[in-house]
């Protein structure tokens, strides 16, 4: 695959020179190859994973994924859609908790209609932020402490109940006990939380670290090396927006994750969803990678 690789790269750069050069998926990935009608060679390596019953991972997407690293190099679009074809003939058994991925550049656009035509729909997007400087911190806004578990959970979970509506999160058994566990296991390794209160009730929390780019991580290859503040989780009450204390608590976040040195800070976001969207692109945010996924998978 080195010199579908080589045109990819160069596709890649000349489309959107934030975009790191292919990395192929971890081990246990299987090999897939296509022809164009012109006789283009086409490539890509799929990796299947599926979740046990429990998993964190669980909450936010199906329990069974066949996930594609595409590389159609200099076949394009033509391509992808030869690679989408060979890969829907081999998969099998594919049951309703399932999905088939594949994430692609967001500036992409002449990708849209072929993975719409094969059934797939922007799912998620992994969203850039260069390290500005932020206006200074409104009142209100605090650091979470331990004791604060509980209502950090509150807010994470009414985000996941909302995540659900709009994206490919699931509301499954046991979730309060995971988010609970997750919490708590944030707080005790250094994560970082934001609570704003209003009158001393909670009203938002945000949530981030910082981190760097590694094998196994879910950016790995998404993004350029070095040290990046993830964004991770943004809740207001419903009762509370509209007030400005989404952007407060992002201004707080911003503003200590960018003095750490970072290179940019990044996120995710659904495009389906009717609040963050813009939201996110008005905090300084573009996105960089598109996940499209066609859920359930083929059948």
């Amino acid at each position: 695959m080195s010199t579908l690789e080589e045109q990819q790269n160069a596709r890649f750069a000349a489309l959107d020179p934030r975009l790191p050069p292919i990395t192929p998926p971890a081990g246990g990935a299987e090999l897939l190859r296509a022809t164009t009608p012109d006789g283009r060679p086409a490539a890509g390596l799929v990796v299947h994973t599926v979740l046990e019953p429990g998993a964190w991972l669980r909450l936010w997407g199906p329990a069974e994924v066949w996930d594609l690293t595409a590389v159609p190099g200099d076949s394009g679009a033509t391509g992808l859609s030869a690679l989408l074809t060979v890969w829907r003939s081999r998969i099998h058994g594919a049951g309703p908790d399932s999905a088939c991925t594949l994430t692609w550049p967001s500036r992409d656009a002449e990708a849209a209609p072929v993975l719409l035509a094969h059934g797939f729909v922007p799912q998620t997007c992994l969203a850039v932020r260069p390290p500005d400087p932020v206006k200074a911190v409104s009142a209100g806004i605090r650091h979470a402490r331990a004791t604060d578990a509980e209502t950090l959970v509150d807010l994470r979970m009414a985000e996941l109940r909302y995540a659900a509506l709009v994206g490919p999160a699931v509301v499954r058994p046991g979730a309060r006990e995971l988010m609970a566990a997750e919490v708590g296991q944030a707080l005790r390794f250094g994560a970082r939380f934001w609570l704003a209160e209003d009158g001393g009730a909670p009203v938002g929390m945000a949530a981030g670290t910082l981190v760097t780019p590694a094998p196994g991580t879910a950016v790995h290859g998404r993004l350029p090396a070095g040290d990046w503040g993830y964004f991770d989780t943004l809740s207001v009450t419903p009762e509370a927006r509209h007030r400005g204390i989404g952007r407060a608590l992002a201004a707080a976040a911003h503003r200590e994750l960018i003095l750490s040195g970072v290179r940019g800070t990044f996120l995710f976001y659904h495009p389906a969803n009717p609040l963050s969207p813009v939201f996110w692109h008005r905090q300084g945010y573009r996105p960089l990678w598109t996940t499209w996924a066609r859920q359930p998978a083929w059948p």
